[in-house]
């Protein structure tokens, strides 16, 4: 029988093996507590390194559950962005939560470092640079997804509804001088690309495409329809492309300027609604959310879009989550969902 705990188990001795290694963990089978136990296992000063400061708090959180706490005496804390900042040499092991966060500059820094490494991620990057620092630094060792663990009665199971929206054909846009709708400005912003004549300039019409899609107002309509559709007494997530928007959607939302700790109301269950931007795609576990609703997916190859869908993973096993993903039709946003959707079983998805 394949529970938790063995997998865990079975992870811990993939690596054990190797002073470089990389595990790829479904949300809910336990990360962090196969970090504690590895750290407990090699013993030594150790450089944990985080996306963001918030995560901190579930690696004290578990050394104090699982008994670990004097593992967290021999250890240092850092985001990804301050490794620059520490003298590598005097750790003899570097943990990578989130791993997939290593970029392909910080080689200069860690190219010299030859303690131990572990990389722990849920979603192993596609971009050939990540690929690289991943293949390097961190290569995979062992490997249990997330459709495993729901078909091991492990993680909850979830649906993904796909609902396909047109852009509106209604001239409600300013730009300079003329009104514009939002299917003829997506339109404008993909012949720029095709009429880029240099890899700068279609980089950056490129860009400026994906922002035409995430200023379209039409999902942001749908979404507020379709709050009113899920039950009052569910927790929902939206994530939402900017601050402003997230602000629009829904009375409480968690991001870089909020007033509030919303997140802490939210977890507890004293507020059902939550919108956010990008603060909540990964690391963060929120017990009983059962809704999600998801603006913009970009590409799978950001992890981002598959860690958002991770979110969802904390319900007891015998009950359904909700991932409802809004898409343009006739857009390139069509080609992201698809890319994203190719790591989920195909039978539990629904086209709206």
């Amino acid at each position: 029988m394949t529970t938790k705990d063995s997998v865990q188990q079975l992870a811990l001795e993939s690596v054990l093996k190797f002073r470089r290694s990389g595990v790829v963990l479904s949300v809910g089978a336990g990360k962090t507590k196969l970090g504690l136990m590895y750290l407990n296992k090699v013993g030594g000063k150790t450089l944990i390194l985080v996306p963001k400061l918030d995560i901190i708090k579930s690696w004290q959180d578990d050394a104090i559950k699982f008994n670990y706490e004097h593992v967290m005496e021999n250890v240092t804390f850092s985001t990804y962005l301050s490794l620059k900042k520490h003298d590598l040499p005097q750790f003899q092991n570097i943990v990578m939560d989130e791993a997939h966060n290593l970029l392909l500059h910080q080689d200069k820094h860690l190219h010299q470092y030859l303690g131990n490494i572990l990389g722990l991620t849920g979603t192993p990057p596609r971009q050939e640079d990540k690929k690289i620092m991943m293949n390097k630094y961190y290569p995979i060792r062992y490997t249990f997804k997330m459709d495993e663990g729901v078909e091991a009665g492990m993680l909850n199971d979830y649906r993904i509804y796909v609902h396909k929206l047109d852009l509106s054909t209604i001239k409600n846009i300013a730009v300079k001088n003329f009104m514009v709708s939002e299917r003829s400005n997506y339109e404008y912003a993909s012949k720029r690309i095709l009429m880029a004549s240099t890899d700068k300039s279609r980089m950056f019409a490129h860009i400026n495409r994906v922002n035409v899609l995430k200023q379209c107002k039409t999902k942001e309509r749908y979404t507020l329809q379709l709050l009113k559709q899920i039950p009052d007494d569910e927790k929902c997530i939206v994530f939402a492309n900017t601050i402003e928007q997230a602000e629009k959607l829904c009375s409480y939302s968690h991001h870089s300027q909020m007033d509030g700790d919303y997140l802490h109301a939210f977890k507890k269950g004293l507020i059902t609604r939550l919108s956010c931007v990008e603060q909540l795609s990964e690391g963060i576990n929120i017990s009983a959310l059962k809704h999600a609703i998801v603006l913009h997916t970009f590409s799978a190859s950001s992890p981002k879009a598959r860690q958002k869908l991770g979110r969802m993973m904390r319900l007891p096993t015998d009950e359904t989550s909700h991932i409802h993903i809004l898409c343009y039709r006739d857009t390139v946003d069509e080609t992201w969902v698809e890319d994203v959707l190719k790591d989920f079983e195909e039978s539990k998805i629904n086209y709206v």
